[in-house]
């Protein structure tokens, strides 16, 4: 765009598809729209089957953590939603908890998404069906019935079994950028660059007026980050915005319950994730359909898993960047109170397992099920911004003014269920009141 920009959205993953889409709706608001990847995922990427964030992939970007994890975070249009499981929930009501926003528009930025009640949206969101669910899911749930717990239904899931929503049409995830691709064709004031690289942003006294693209200086009255919470904090730790040193960062740390499947093993699954238990002490029990080195391709075999999450950890830990070492992040801590209940949930878990529900899926003449001594992680890096003490309730960031942050950075707290819908959510609340 010759002159700039009114608005440079950067990232184009599932909160910048959500912002680009709705400011471009004023044809009067010019819009560049720049994204470090390439262009939409092919089907075969999106089949839910299949997590194409391999080392070399195209579609991944991988970041380092102290603790030896690859970090992989999704890259090209649509980020990672086009990579993700397609588990695409809400959070509880309760998670909401001194937002200053209305309980009423948060359920209407939601449905928009995921249809509310029946479905849908512009995301296409389905619960698995009971004909859909992989053996793995079926004894799950059936053993969680057995030990007392109901069903969680309906668009707003809370403690008890809870029927994974997808973001999918069929058995193909469907990404952010499907769910705006038809809303855009023709929009003269938008412009999308793929391969497109900000690799820092320009400032005049405290204001943001700029984004670098290679050797390219794009001028802009408002910048708009959405490049993912790690993505949006190299790019900011780079430009000298926020401290290199200092930057706080959440996660959903997890505990994997490895078990041996029996011969003849169960057939494959056409999805990762269908079902899980929500705990009324903040735990996360994830049914996983299978070994990740069925989903994704040159992963070594470890055995298929149960996952133990903690979606509300009470210990962040922190991102460093340098010229050297680019971003690092280090997952931190868990508390001796975390581990203890990580622990509790795992042995449950064990002998889940171990019991009749599974008595046909588990080869039970090695031992049976065994805990992961190791605490991994969700994959679902948040609040390294939180609103209302590094941005407003609005996204805008209070160190600089012309810079606004709407991903994951901002969320102020942790959720019971994944980030992706809420992240979403988050965007488009925000989209439609600075529009």
């Amino acid at each position: 765009m010759p002159g700039g920009a009114d608005v440079i959205v950067v990232g184009a993953g599932s909160s910048g598809c959500v912002v680009a889409e709705r400011l471009s709706r004023d044809p009067a608001r010019r819009v560049l729209w720049l994204e470090a990847g390439g262009d939409k995922a092919a089907a075969t990427e999106l089949r839910l089957d299949r997590l194409p964030v391999e080392a070399g992939s195209q579609r991944a970007v991988h970041y380092p953590s102290r603790q030896g994890f690859d970090l992989p975070r999704g890259r090209g249009l649509g980020g990672s939603s086009a990579v993700n499981g397609g588990y695409f929930m809400r959070w509880h009501k309760s998670d909401f908890a001194g937002w200053p926003w209305p309980q009423q528009e948060i359920a209407a930025a939601y449905d928009r998404l995921d249809g509310g009640e029946a479905g849908g949206g512009s995301m296409h969101v389905a619960a698995f069906a009971d004909d859909e669910l992989h053996e793995y899911a079926r004894a799950f749930e059936n053993h969680w019935h057995d030990q007392g717990f109901g069903d969680s239904t309906g668009p707003w899931p809370d403690v008890g079994v809870v029927r994974v929503r997808s973001n999918r049409d069929g058995w193909l995830r469907r990404s952010a950028a499907e769910s705006i691709a038809q809303r855009i064709e023709g929009r003269k004031n938008l412009q999308l660059l793929t391969d497109s690289e900000v690799i820092g942003l320009r400032r005049s006294g405290d204001r943001i007026t700029a984004v670098v693209v290679g050797e390219q200086v794009i001028a802009a009255d408002e910048v708009i980050l959405c490049a993912g919470t790690l993505g949006t904090a190299q790019l900011l730790a780079r430009s000298g915005i926020v401290g290199a040193q200092s930057i706080g960062v959440w996660e959903h740390r997890e505990v994997l319950v490895r078990f041996t499947p029996a011969t003849p093993p169960a057939p494959a699954a056409r999805a990762l994730l269908q079902s899980v238990l929500h705990t009324d002490d903040g735990i996360e029990i994830r049914c996983y359909n299978g070994d990740f080195a069925d989903f994704i391709s040159g992963v070594p075999a470890t055995g298929p898993a149960m996952g133990v999450a903690l979606m509300h950890t009470g210990e962040p830990g922190s991102i460093a960047w340098d010229l050297t070492s680019g971003l690092v992040v280090d997952l931190g801590e868990v508390s001796r109170s975390d581990r203890e209940k990580l622990a509790v949930w795992a042995e449950r878990v064990r002998e889940m397992l171990d019991g009749p529900r599974f008595a046909a899926l588990v080869e039970r003449s090695g031992g049976g099920a065994v805990i992961d001594s190791v605490v991994r992680t969700s994959q679902h890096a948040w609040g390294t911004l939180p609103m209302g003490v590094d941005t407003d309730w609005l996204g805008r960031v209070t160190a600089v003014s012309g810079l606004r942050v709407l991903d994951a950075s901002i969320l102020p707290t942790a959720g019971s269920s994944g980030p992706h819908a809420t992240v979403m959510m988050v965007a488009s609340y925000i989209a439609d009141q600075i529009a």
